[in-house]
């Protein structure tokens, strides 16, 4: 196992991709902080882990809240005695149309997106710098890539964040500390069940999928940085680059 002594802390870790993430990230070894706003779904979670052998515990926040996000941290900090990998997967999604978006539906986005992001490093970096190492991937989308009708807002969260990271990269990187993003698109958040073969086992990729992308990324040799990386189905009906 690649991160077996390393410390995982993953934002919005309760449910969905990012429970998938601190899974996929523990399989390798790894402690996880699982860090979601406190529920009894993040308690699950966590139990879920630890019943399968796994170094885990929960910290209950707000990732838009700077209080909130500095506990986490130093809660993860404090119970497992270092930090080597964040991983900033707290997001939301809300459509609409730029004219018809309201201020609170703007905010949200970016504060959720990008706000969280920014409060949960602040916090993270210190105690990264301190080792001299560690692994940041945030989990971006094709909106942090291309901008699309309906997403006004989500599209500028997520190109903010993109620029959040692609700078955390420049300044961090004499530290050795690896900053990434993974861009995944039409996830099965809800646990279809899709067959072999079918058009929408084409159009949909599961959370596991994002989650194995991630672990391969954090478990890379630390002389070697992945920057950017699509995790797309394969008939989604893009192509593998951007224009």
């Amino acid at each position: 196992m690649k991160l077996e002594g390393r410390v995982a802390l993953v934002t919005g870790a309760s449910r969905g991709l990012g429970l998938a993430i601190a899974d996929a990230l523990a399989g390798e070894g790894a402690a996880v902080a699982c860090v979601a706003r406190a529920s009894q779904e993040l308690d699950d979670a966590v139990a879920g882990l630890k019943a399968r052998g796994v170094q885990a515990a929960g910290f209950g926040g707000d990732v838009t809240r700077d209080a909130d996000m500095k506990a986490a941290v130093d809660g993860a900090v404090a119970a497992f005695g270092r930090l080597d990998i964040v991983i900033l997967n707290a997001g939301g999604w809300r459509p609409g149309n730029l004219h018809e978006t309201s201020e609170a539906d703007w905010d949200a986005m970016v504060n959720l997106n990008l706000k969280g992001a920014f409060l949960t490093l602040r916090h993270a970096v210190p105690h990264l710098i301190a080792r001299g190492a560690g692994t940041v991937i945030g989990i971006g989308s094709i909106g942090a890539l291309v901008g699309s009708t309906g997403a006004a807002a989500y599209a500028a969260s997520k190109w903010g964040l993109r620029g959040l990271l692609e700078s955390a990269a420049l300044e961090l990187k004499p530290h050795r500390i690896r900053v990434g993003m993974v861009h995944p698109h039409n996830i099965n958040s809800l646990g279809r069940d899709y067959p072999p073969g079918t058009p929408d086992r084409d159009r949909n990729v599961e959370p596991a999928d994002v989650a194995r992308t991630v672990a391969f990324i954090c478990t890379a040799p630390e002389y070697v940085s992945i920057g950017n990386v699509n995790v797309w189905p394969l008939a989604a009906g893009i192509g593998s680059f951007t224009s």
